[in-house]
């Protein structure tokens, strides 16, 4: 699974740094060019340093604007048309899985101003064009699942799309309903596999939720419970006995994806204080 491997990578990355005496485990510093700012990122420079890293975004040598957090990268994506690419910036907290908080910042108002900023949990997620207009969309895994009724590794994450609407990032996952339909359809197929192998319900419950919760969010929820019905509950009906008991949760954690985890804020410090979070 996509989670399972991105802890996975993490580890390995930490474990060649460590191998390597410690040293640079994310890079080194680097500057980039973004119209009339300079961005000085710094990366995490060793694992046993708990002073982490920062971006510093500079104007003719001035500081309007800081992000520290254990890591940060940047990069630069078209998010809104027109004009420069938007600066994204990554900060990674630490730990296996968890969590990483994404910012973007334009400057085709004439000023440095914060577009998002978004709690993206254990899935960094992936910047793609999904319509060619030249502009990206946020493909980005849900963890509104993780540890509902399984392990981490078993959790299933909820596809969705964020987009720009014309004024700011909005969920657009229905605009994009084959990008969750694919992940429903790779979870299917695992149901479908798991039960020609003999696994039970603590296998497949994982897979049945990511199934259903993923095609609710494609717009195809009773789709899914027709297939659920006529292909997979004959094969196993303890599986059924476990949906019933647990459709409304599902159903529950389909809500609100992913713009409940979104603000914008006026700050040339981020994280920001305790306080003005909402």
């Amino acid at each position: 699974m996509k989670r399972l491997f991105f802890s996975l990578t993490l580890l390995a990355a930490l474990g060649a740094a460590h191998a390597q005496n410690d040293a640079h485990p994310f890079g080194l510093p680097r500057t980039l060019t973004w119209g009339a700012y300079t961005v000085q990122v710094t990366p995490l420079m060793s694992l046993s340093d708990d002073t982490g890293s920062s971006v510093v975004v500079k104007q003719a040598g001035r500081t309007v604007l800081t992000v520290k957090d254990w890591n940060v990268e940047a990069e630069l994506q078209p998010v809104r048309p027109g004009g420069a690419p938007e600066l994204v910036l990554s900060a990674y907290s630490g730990g296996a899985h968890c969590c990483t908080t994404m910012y973007v910042f334009t400057q085709d108002t004439g000023r440095l101003e914060n577009l998002a900023i978004f709690d993206a949990g254990d899935d960094p997620g992936d910047w793609r064009d999904l319509n060619g207009d030249g502009v990206k969309e946020f493909v980005w895994g849900s963890n509104t699942l993780t540890y509902y009724d399984w392990s981490f590794a078993d959790s299933p994450f909820l596809s969705t799309v964020l987009g720009w609407d014309g004024v700011r990032l909005a969920d657009r996952t229905r605009l994009y309903a084959y990008v969750p339909a694919q992940a429903a359809a790779r979870e299917l197929r695992a149901m479908t596999d798991g039960l020609k192998a003999g696994q039970g319900v603590g296998d497949l419950k994982p897979r049945l939720g990511g199934y259903f919760a993923n095609m609710v969010l494609a717009g195809r929820g009773a789709e899914a419970e027709k297939v659920l019905a006529t292909q997979i509950f004959p094969k196993l009906p303890a599986l059924k006995t476990w949906y019933v008991a647990h459709r409304t949760a599902l159903v529950n954690s389909t809500y609100g994806q992913p713009e409940g985890r979104l603000q914008v804020a006026d700050s040339k410090a981020y994280p920001l204080p305790r306080e003005e979070q909402p």
